[in-house]
């Protein structure tokens, strides 16, 4: 389905962009962005992401949202993930509607062990679990690449145990740092990851920021975008929901992409031409009159 196909995806984006900050005491957001989501290259959906640090309590916190239409099976999920500042999972929540069937999971780490209520629809659920030494909440991957000894190079690689949130299991993964390649004029590793039996690509900065994911094999992508509105791509975005998750609607601007937009110079506006003169032609020239042929007009978006 749609949805596990696009969580698995994602979860590598929800982790990312960590481990250089870790050390950012004062910092509250330290990553936050919107990406556009993809299936077979058709614009079906988008996620936002906000990484935090919490000087107090030493804790990261990680919230994401993902939102698709009709096409990606009108999926609404969030995630809010804790963590200690050493990457040992703390506690999280998770939710996703699709349709009218609502799944929720809260789960919390105590002496070793995942304690977690799974609800759907009408089911209820209890999960208790051993936790392996190391393991640690999938959202929170990129920190461990980081923070490792080897950290962000080509050929390094990173075996690792990790809890996938959408259904509180426990499983084996690897990542591997195969190139480094061109993004937009920008530095990327090209990341191999493959997690619970799925196989996806990423392009990630020295920063571990992610400028893209893709499963190869089911089509599905997510690409960072500069605006809100490159994601959104006029779907309906519920403000009130986010206020809830994110405690504000998120401005998606505390990213690379973001920044070197908004520093790029602006296009030159033309000089405005003289009275009875037309920019580019001598006066009487380039005039559109009765059954003429209109220029043609740009599309809006």
């Amino acid at each position: 389905m749609v949805q596990k196909k696009l969580f698995f995806v994602f979860s590598f984006l929800v982790g990312i962009a960590l481990a250089f900050f870790s050390h950012a005491a004062r910092a509250d957001i330290l990553f936050e962005g919107y990406s556009k989501v993809l299936s077979g290259g058709v614009h079906i959906g988008y996620a936002i992401a906000r990484y935090e640090f919490d000087n107090k309590k030493k804790q990261f916190i990680a919230t994401t949202f993902v939102k698709t239409n009709e096409f990606g099976g009108n999926l609404s999920e969030s995630l809010k993930s804790y963590s200690t500042d050493d990457m040992k999972p703390i506690s999280y929540q998770y939710t996703t509607l699709i349709g009218k069937q609502v799944k929720t999971i809260d789960a919390k780490f105590e002496k070793g062990k995942i304690l977690a209520t799974v609800k759907d629809g009408d089911k209820v659920e209890k999960i208790v679990k051993d936790l392996p030494k190391g393991a640690f909440l999938s959202s929170f991957l990129a920190y461990v690449m980081l923070r490792s000894p080897t950290g962000l190079k080509i050929d390094a690689k990173y075996d690792y145990q990790a809890i996938a949130e959408e259904d509180a299991a426990i499983s084996k993964g690897i990542a591997f740092i195969k190139s480094v390649e061109d993004f937009n004029g920008m530095k990327a590793f090209r990341v191999l990851n493959e997690f619970k039996s799925v196989k996806f690509v990423s392009l990630i900065n020295d920063k571990g920021e992610v400028y893209s994911t893709k499963s190869p094999v089911q089509g599905i992508a997510t690409e960072l975008v500069a605006k809100p509105s490159e994601a959104t791509n006029n779907m309906s975005v519920p403000t009130a929901t986010l206020r809830v998750l994110f405690g504000d609607v998120p401005t998606g601007q505390f990213n690379e992409i973001s920044k070197k937009a908004q520093a790029s110079p602006p296009a030159p506006t033309p000089p405005t031409p003289p009275p009875g003169k037309q920019q580019g032609f001598p006066a009487g020239k380039g005039i559109q009159i009765k059954g003429g042929t209109p220029p043609p007009q740009e599309k809006g978006h």
